[in-house]
């Protein structure tokens, strides 16, 4: 499935917009419906959370293999690294830089979910749109 935009190079003016391969298989309207994820692109705001409860671009955080979950905890969740390595401790300004996953999570387990959804939302951010668990 995806969703395409097309746009008159002209004046922007919309020409067409198609929300799925087959409304049959799915009435779901990726143009209209879908939200974007962020992806990477969320990290900055919070590791600038991190920055203001006391980190410094110099603080080491672990990004090292992380597992939540498991037992009465829910589903075990293994989050990875995009290229699924890890670099042992690391300064917050090279793990922004380089985009571990690990360290984002670390932070916010440190600073607290609710606490950088807080902080996140001074940015505008509604925070009913963000997911109140470590995949922020």
């Amino acid at each position: 499935q995806g969703a395409l935009v097309s746009i008159a190079p002209e004046d922007g003016a919309i020409q067409a917009l198609v929300g799925g391969f087959d409304f049959q298989q799915s009435s779901f309207n990726r143009v209209l419906q879908a939200k974007r994820q962020p992806g990477s692109s969320f990290k900055p705001f919070i590791y600038c959370a991190a920055l203001d409860s006391g980190y410094t671009p110099a603080t080491l955080v672990n990004d090292a293999p992380i597992v939540v979950g498991g037992g009465d905890a829910g589903p075990v969740w293994r989050p990875q690294n995009e290229n699924r390595t890890f670099l042992g401790p690391i300064r917050l300004r090279e793990a922004l830089n380089r985009s571990r996953n690990m360290v984002s999570i670390r932070l916010l387990q440190a600073m607290g979910v609710e606490r950088t959804i807080d902080y996140i939302a001074r940015f505008g951010f509604n925070r009913e749109d963000l997911p109140h668990n470590l995949s922020l």
